[in-house]
């Protein structure tokens, strides 16, 4: 099994925040449940609510200090990474302290000059989502460095799949696919064209409407991550023994007619 793991060559990320409802239970339920269903790992928001919303609606989905160091033991019980969108510079001391491998800066901290530059002077794999940011007309908002890793995304919650522009990711500085769309089609898609990465929102609850939980509608559940990983898997195999023509047009296909 372990050596199965190895030859995997794409991340799938669960974002369990803010889809927890508040709750310790919840969290780990679903750091369980994606585990199970073949996530590498598990991503928080961390943030000052108050600072960053201007109001208190989310103050009971913030993450104490405390509360990170329980989960992330949690997850070294299981087995599985966590990681964090990380949006104030005392919240990034905070994952130091726990040795964390991977960071996440959003789409809306991007323009934080001071935050980005205290993240990537750590020289650990950084992921980046561009969807508020206007790459098309200023390219890459970093310097290249080998662990800064871009995902194409659009910031909408839902993202009508009229509004993606998936990109060739053997052509394009993204390295994958933050994805908001109903359903997972547009993450089958990304991966058909050569994604490596692949993020989008867990929940055990996709039809709940909570303006502080908006992302529960565009969400996977733990069917649908089962799914996303299979095809990833079988996509790698595929990957490795045709063509790179043949198989987009098998991809192509499978996403029409499968």
């Amino acid at each position: 099994m372990e050596t199965n793991k190895k030859q995997r060559d794409v991340k799938i990320i669960s974002e369990i925040h803010p889809q927890h409802y508040g709750s310790m239970d919840e969290i780990k339920r679903m750091i369980i449940q994606s585990k199970i269903a073949g996530a590498d790992i598990v991503k928080l928001q961390l943030y000052d609510s108050k600072k960053l919303w201007g109001d208190n609606e989310r103050v009971y989905l913030d993450v104490s200090e405390n509360e990170l160091s329980e989960i992330n033991e949690f997850c070294k019980i299981h087995g599985i990474e966590l990681s964090a969108s990380i949006f104030d510079l005392k919240r990034v001391d905070w994952c130091e302290k726990l040795n964390f491998k991977t960071y996440k800066i959003a789409s809306r901290s991007v323009e934080d000059k001071e935050l980005c530059e205290k993240i990537l002077s750590l020289n650990k794999k950084t992921i980046v989502s561009l969807g508020m940011y206007d790459f098309k007309k200023n390219g890459a908002p970093f310097e290249k460095r080998e662990n800064i890793h871009y995902l194409y995304c659009v910031a909408k919650y839902p993202t009508s799949l009229e509004d993606i522009d998936m990109p060739d990711f053997s052509e394009t500085f993204f390295s994958g696919f933050s994805d908001h769309t109903i359903g997972i089609s547009a993450c089958l898609f990304a991966l058909a064209r050569g994604a490596k990465i692949i993020e989008k929102h867990f929940s055990n609850s996709k039809t709940i409407g909570v303006s502080t939980q908006s992302a529960h509608v565009c969400s996977m559940n733990m069917h649908d991550l089962e799914m996303i990983r299979e095809f990833s898997d079988t996509f790698n195999l595929l990957r490795s023994k045709i063509s790179k023509k043949i198989f987009l047009n098998l991809m192509k296909t499978i996403l029409i007619f499968g």
